[in-house]
């Protein structure tokens, strides 16, 4: 059993209350003050340009998580997002896919092939073990 499990106890009404506390504190840290933060820099720059349109706080929050969201799949160390232009294959790595190819499906109705006569043989098993004059017949059949 794994010992290194991290394990939270709730006791009581008390803990409840702080455990909602703490979710709201970094919903308001996180959310909706870099929201409110981008609603008011968005309409202070709306009314600089003699534009009027205002934006309520909801939008701002929009607004914050499409920032928030950009920068987090541009920054990311993994590349979740990549503009990379595709340099296409060559004639012989075409030709390699292809043999590579041709040569799974072959083992695979190679497989295929043996199958059906394991289940041949077995069925003429089946049907031979009443009648012994017909048990030199199945070894030939599977020679």
């Amino acid at each position: 059993m794994n010992k290194n499990y991290k394990v939270i106890t709730i006791n009581g009404i008390r803990g409840i209350i702080a455990i909602i506390f703490i979710v709201f504190g970094l919903i308001s840290g996180f959310v909706i003050s870099p929201g409110w933060a981008c609603m008011k820099i968005f309409n202070y720059f709306s009314s600089a340009s003699d534009l009027n349109i205002l934006m309520n706080v909801y939008q701002g929050i929009l607004l914050w998580v499409v920032i928030a969201l950009s920068l987090y799949a541009l920054n990311n160390r993994r590349t979740l997002i990549g503009f990379n232009s595709f340099q296409g294959l060559s004639p012989e790595q075409i030709r390699d896919i292809m043999e590579r190819t041709r040569d799974a499906e072959m083992k695979m109705i190679k497989s295929i092939e043996i199958r059906q006569k394991e289940l041949q043989n077995a069925k003429a098993d089946k049907e031979n073990v009443s009648n012994p004059e017909k048990i030199e017949e199945v070894e030939e059949m599977r020679k």
